[in-house]
């Protein structure tokens, strides 16, 4: 599982490290960045904003007829839409097939750039947080899918490695650099060629350490989210 993570440095160094264009937004770096959040988003066409919580075009409600118009012309207000809650995750096994996901695992490929994710480890009736993140604290790119009409994106998972799995069984696939470019590749859509990459990284270039229980909650977006917990 995937449901937190973050992305600290600046854009500057995520356009750097993937080999893409400057995009057309400004980004605060973010130490917890939670579901329904948006973030910077690798798509096809460059870095994006999109909204954490996947949900597929054919299950967006119809488009709104026009409100009628007060005396006087204007319209009368509209009622508030409450925002809908998406698939946080997709799991590597069956994305291929599954309807929810099918057609953007073939059309609309990403990557979320990240310098670490969070995860709880469950013991006698309590969670205890940590971060995984890459020895050398570099950035990674973890797999993801998009949906162009709702603009919202999903990190996909994979059965954990043997660093993650004493906290949780479940981790977010994370792609070796060779691979980013033919993931991001529109043109490739051949399911025998992209499933293979949607695997648990290596253990042995990756870092796990406990941290502050302060970032259980999810508004709180500080440097301190990251600090290893003092003994």
């Amino acid at each position: 599982m995937c449901g937190r993570y973050s992305q600290t440095l600046d854009l500057a160094e995520v356009v750097k490290r993937f080999g893409i264009k400057p995009p057309p937004f400004s980004w605060r770096p973010s130490y917890n960045i939670a579901p329904s959040a948006k973030a910077p988003v690798i798509c096809q066409g460059g870095l994006r904003l999109l909204r954490w919580g996947f949900i597929p075009a054919w299950s967006m409600p119809p488009a709104q007829p026009a409100l009628p118009l007060q005396q006087g012309g204007a319209p009368l207000a509209a009622a508030p839409v409450q925002e809908r809650e998406g698939f946080i995750n997709a799991r590597a096994e069956g994305i291929a097939s599954r309807p929810a996901f099918r057609s953007s695992f073939y059309r609309t490929r990403c990557i979320i750039p990240a310098d670490g994710f969070y995860e709880w480890q469950s013991s006698a009736g309590s969670r205890s947080p940590y971060r995984f993140m890459m020895r050398d604290k570099g950035l990674f790119g973890m797999a993801g899918v998009y949906e162009e009409k709702s603009g919202t994106f999903a990190v996909i998972t994979a059965a954990a490695n043997a660093l993650m799995r004493p906290v949780h069984h479940r981790m977010p696939v994370i792609l070796e650099r060779r691979h980013e470019a033919l993931w991001l590749d529109p043109k490739m859509k051949d399911s025998e060629t992209l499933l293979p990459l949607l695997r648990a990284y290596d253990s042995a270039q990756m870092h796990a350490y406990r941290v502050s229980d302060v970032v259980n909650d999810p508004s709180h977006d500080a440097p301190d989210c990251l600090r290893p917990l003092e003994a």
